[in-house]
């Protein structure tokens, strides 16, 4: 039996694949990922004496589309944090627990084998009640308690995240298939048996052996048309089945049995006689206690958790932070007494966190929380991809010959608002490159003078350089990143915006705005020109809207035409002229309205583009809402619950 069981396993583990091919199971979501292996993992020990590593949560593009018929379709998966053990589980360690060791291949290093599944979920409830946790396995029905804090097998997911380890090729070190023997055990170089764990390179998670020594049981059902109809967040199988999920190579499998996507199962679910020796496993934990709550497509809210203080007694699971784009230089631009667009309104922001008792320590020590970029000015060859020259030039000697105003008495001068628009748009910029180069999840732009009136030959509004357009051309250009979304909720409508993107297909410009009102435009009949035309969304609302009426917007039409679009990076001109309150404006949103709105568009990033998102500060007027308001964006975009604000602010009707 034993013999007859160990070919059969052996003969899934030696299914053929096509190759792998990522460029198109990118097109096909729309969404591109960069291979980023850059996360450096924690490692720590627990009161056992296991390692366990800190995988992060995040987006990845689960199976493949030139697999095996059980590989599709590729579809993008959401994971939430968790501790995974760094090695396979070794046969001194399953001894621990009175727990008789059945591997054909005795070594107390080398892994455990001939395990059957409900055996391991045994070993993981034992372990779990040494180390006083709660185990997650029922031992009457063997259902795993998700909500458990003791240790459980992966579910399939998350067996290949941690494999893939932030890479979409086919192996976690890339295509090519001479490095195998570096990094795993399998039918070319194992000589027909199992050895030490942790023998061969890990993946760049710091994980041994997952492309081969033995194969791993996972905790879901296995299905094979179950990646047609999975969840995208946080999948666990099928309810039921006749077989459990298995994952990774194994020391008889060939070199296309290792690869990250490969399935396989197998019925030794309770019958040891059953179990071949090619079958081990690994352990997880659940990292516990943060939540945060994501709008699902259907407007309701949906719970799921993402990182947490660690479930093991020391720091949690390495999630990026969001960036914070500011510095002193953006109160050198000068306007005239009494001119809503002053330097109080970013000294007010600075304020308003320093006060927050999220923020007790001080600005200073924002990187316990926020990882504060400092500007640079932007190349002139990224402020000419929207702006003329000539402008350019224009606006320079305005500044250097102390001209009051430029181009109109609303968009005042000084002799620093040259230096100072170039560093603005450059905020936008060191945003972009924080963001594509994985250093944060995602930047708010706490910049001036701000941009979305802009035109290519003349400021107005007291814009002078179009911070987002100029950080959407780099976006494209640089990066090479084909769609681009731009979510503009500023109270007046952004024209400038509007006008360098009107016949582009590459960039949705979505835009709710009071109406009519300044400047003009923004009409919903505005929908873009040539290859452009629909690509123009404008969402005029009458005078008193509140959060009502803009959640119903951003529900009804922003999302659709977003998920649609499947862009590659999201944009926000993030105005807060539209608070209630505001000295200029005539609507009612609240600060956390701002929140709400800010949870969809973050929603839309995540689920199309990894989360990358830069949001850039346009209007607010009223400082005290305006700072709120600002504040709560931000709480939204850093992930943590804890942040939820209990402060109200007192606001004054709109005049």
């Amino acid at each position: 039996m034993l013999e007859v069981e160990k070919k059969k396993s052996e003969i899934k583990y030696s299914v053929l694949c096509p190759l792998f091919s990522v460029f198109c199971l990118l097109v096909f979501f729309g969404c591109r990922r960069a291979e980023d292996t850059s996360y450096k993992p924690e490692v720590i020990t627990t009161k056992t004496g296991i390692e366990m590593v800190a995988i992060p949560a995040g987006w990845f593009l689960m199976g493949d589309d030139n697999g095996a018929a059980d590989e599709r379709p590729a579809h993008k998966v959401l994971i939430s944090a968790f501790w995974m053990d760094k090695y396979e589980v070794v046969q001194e360690e399953f001894r621990k627990y009175q727990l008789p060791d059945p591997s054909h291949f005795k070594n107390p290093r080398n892994p455990l084998e001939r395990i059957n599944w409900t055996d391991a979920a045994l070993y993981c409830n034992d372990r779990s009640r040494a180390e006083g946790l709660e185990p997650c396995y029922d031992e009457q029905t063997w259902q795993c308690n998700f909500e458990a804090n003791g240790f459980r097998l992966p579910t399939e997911a998350e067996w290949e995240y941690a494999c893939r380890a932030g890479t979409t090729t086919k192996y976690s070190f890339g295509n090519d298939v001479r490095k195998l023997k570096t990094y795993a055990w399998f039918a070319e170089n194992s000589s027909g048996k199992t050895y030490l764990v942790g023998k061969k390179k890990p993946n760049p998670w710091g994980l041994y052996d997952m492309h081969g020594n033995v194969a791993e049981w996972c905790n879901d059902y296995y299905s094979e048309s179950y990646y047609k109809q999975g969840p995208d967040r946080d999948p666990k199988g099928p309810a039921e089945g006749e077989e459990k999920v298995l994952r990774g190579g194994a020391w008889n499998s060939s070199a296309d049995s290792c690869w990250s996507s490969y399935r396989a199962s197998d019925p030794s679910l309770n019958d040891t006689c059953l179990a071949s020796d090619i079958i081990g496993f690994r352990c997880v934990r659940t990292a516990l206690n943060t939540a945060i709550t994501l709008p699902s497509p259907d407007g309701k809210e949906d719970t799921m958790r993402m990182d947490s203080t660690s479930p093991l007694g020391t720091s949690s699971p390495q999630v990026l932070k969001t960036g914070f784009v500011y510095d002193d230089i953006y109160l050198e631009h000068k306007t005239t007494p009494g001119h809503p667009e002053s330097s109080q309104r970013l000294v007010a922001i600075v304020e308003r966190l320093k006060a927050s008792g999220s923020y007790s320590d001080g600005f200073d020590k924002l990187t316990t929380r926020l990882f504060v970029l400092t500007p640079g000015p932007a190349a002139m060859e990224w402020i000419e991809t929207v702006h003329s020259s000539h402008y350019i030039e224009r606006v320079k000697v305005s500044c250097e010959n102390g001209t009051a105003y430029l181009d109109s008495l609303d968009t005042p001068i000084s002799e620093k608002s040259y230096e100072v628009a170039l560093i603005a748009a450059g905020g936008v910029l060191t945003a972009i490159d924080a963001v594509m180069q994985r250093k944060v999840t995602n930047v708010f732009c706490a910049i001036r003078p701000p941009g979305h009136h802009a035109l290519s030959d003349r400021a107005m509004g007291f814009c002078i350089f179009n911070n987002i357009a100029i950080g959407t051309k780099y976006l494209q250009k640089k990066y090479k990143l084909q769609k681009v979304l731009i979510v503009d909720w500023d109270v007046h409508h952004g024209n400038g915006t509007e006008a360098v993107f009107y016949d582009d297909p590459t960039v949705l410009y979505f835009s709710v705005h009071q109406y009519p009102f300044y400047p003009g435009t923004g009409r919903q009949a505005e929908k873009g020109s040539g290859k452009g035309l629909n690509y123009n969304i404008n969402v005029p609302l009458p005078a008193g809207s509140g959060d009502n009426d803009y959640l119903k917007v951003f529900r009804e039409k922003l999302e659709p035409a977003a998920l649609l679009f499947s862009p590659d990076f999201v944009l926000i001109s993030a105005g807060f002229d539209a608070c209630k309150g505001d000295v200029l404006g005539g609507m009612n949103i609240t600060p956390q309205g701002f929140a709400q709105l800010t949870q969809i568009v973050k929603s839309i990033a995540e689920k199309c583009c990894e989360g990358r998102l830069v949001s850039v500060l346009e209007g607010g007027y009223d400082l005290d809402v305006m700072s709120a308001s600002v504040e709560e964006h931000i709480r939204v975009l850093m992930r943590d619950p804890a942040l939820t604000s209990t402060s109200s602010v007192e606001s004054r009707e709109p005049k």
